[in-house]
């Protein structure tokens, strides 16, 4: 299966909650814990990523608004699924490739790694190989989150 097709990223050792995004196809994933995605979210807005907001998606029966009201890019529950649009999803991408990049990244990670596994050996490049996989999911396109639901 091809990269293009679908990336599943499992969530890490931690528990608590696992955020789901899901490319306009429906086939396309990407998942991580919720402190993960605060991670990625917080690497984006340090790197110069200037998010224009999500929106909800319309519940079943509703009318999607001419004029959709912008939120924040906290996950809801899974009947709250929120969208983020091409554009934000591409800047975001280029923004975490700019941190990839930095010279600061490695104590970025290692901080984040140590709070999130305490000192596992590999949980740095487990980390680093995530942002990867945001990164390629990003740049495929607009994607709505959520918080995993707990079946």
């Amino acid at each position: 299966m091809s990269s293009q097709q679908r990336t599943i990223q499992p969530a890490t050792r931690q528990s608590g909650p696992v955020v789901e995004l899901s490319g306009a196809s429906g086939d396309d994933q990407f998942t991580c814990t919720l402190s993960d995605w605060n991670f990625i979210r917080d690497l984006g807005l340090t790197f110069g990523w200037h998010p224009t907001g999500t929106t909800y998606l319309p519940q079943q029966g509703q009318r999607a608004r001419h004029n959709p009201i912008k939120h924040d890019y906290q996950p809801g529950d899974s009947q709250d699924r929120k969208r983020v649009e091409a554009d934000d999803s591409a800047h975001w991408a280029a923004a975490v490739d700019r941190a990839k990049r930095s010279p600061f990244i490695l104590g970025m990670l290692r901080k984040h790694a140590q709070l999130r596994d305490g000192n596992r050996p590999s949980a740095e490049s487990s980390l680093c190989s995530q942002l990867q996989s945001f990164i390629e999911f990003a740049r495929r396109g607009a994607f709505t989150i959520a918080l995993q639901s707990t079946r």
